[in-house]
């Protein structure tokens, strides 16, 4: 595992995906035509296990992108009410450097992932118009501290027109908080939302795609185990909200 010093110095030239100009890995799909493309945007030094993963998403004919994280993106605020001319800069530059992305195969699905401080500031990006929209977003562990902050994310994702896939990883006061907001502000505006807590990382990667699965952007493989075909019982590893976000229960899981 890295640690953040490791990081820092490690020399990203060595991998033949890195991209220097836009600062990313992009890992190719194991086939001449990807089914889509999921793009990473993690929290700081937090990079380690996203590698772990873009074989396995290579296999299943997706390319991931994975952006190495800008150390900026967590001294500066998204929330903030008077936005000094080194964010304005900063801002600029990050959506000049994230638009390509999109613009390379914009007919696959674009399926985005943020993480931590990358959550406000890709929602940031959207509403201004300065990225398109995904197709579907996976949030994970956007927990601000600050009520107006995780009020405003709240709004923002509950408000967004696409599919959110919110997951939380730990049950601290500050994650049910920013979860309940999320999930009640969804059912208000009847969003395509859906919150899970994830147990166990080791199952992250299958409910992603579980979740890309069921909204039609990966095809379901023969003899698909339950976690694909949106049966996502306790004993696998996490639990599902019973807010739904659309205002209706969820569905109970098949014995």
């Amino acid at each position: 595992m890295f640690t953040s010093t490791a990081m820092a110095r490690f020399d990203w030239s060595e991998y033949r995906e890195y991209q220097p100009q836009a600062a990313l890995l992009r890992f190719a799909a194991a086939r001449p035509k990807p089914l889509g493309q999921l793009l990473i945007w993690p929290e700081q030094q937090q990079l380690h296990q996203w590698l772990a993963m873009a074989p396995w998403w290579q296999d299943r004919g997706w390319e991931l992108v994975l952006l190495l994280p800008d150390p900026q993106q967590s001294y500066f605020d998204p929330a903030a009410e008077k936005v000094s001319d080194a964010q304005q800069t900063w801002v600029t530059t990050l959506g000049e450097r994230l638009a390509p992305i999109f613009e390379r195969q914009p007919e696959l699905p674009q399926v985005v992932l943020t993480q931590g401080s990358a959550s406000l500031w890709y929602q940031q990006l959207i509403q201004t118009g300065t990225l398109p929209a995904p197709s579907g977003l996976m949030v994970l562990n956007a927990t601000p501290s600050d009520k107006a902050t995780q009020q405003m994310l709240a709004m923002s994702l509950s408000r967004s027109g696409w599919p959110v896939l919110d997951l939380f990883s730990t049950r601290q006061p500050v994650s049910l908080l920013n979860q309940k907001l999320r999930r009640h502000a969804s059912a208000r505006e009847q969003a395509d939302y859906e919150s899970i807590t994830i147990h166990s990382p080791l199952f992250s990667s299958r409910i992603m795609a579980a979740w890309i699965t069921r909204h039609g952007w990966m095809p379901l493989p023969p003899g698909a185990p339950d976690f694909l075909k949106g049966v996502t019982p306790n004993e696998a590893g996490l639990s599902r909200s019973q807010d739904t976000g659309s205002g209706r229960e969820a569905a109970p899981a098949k014995p």
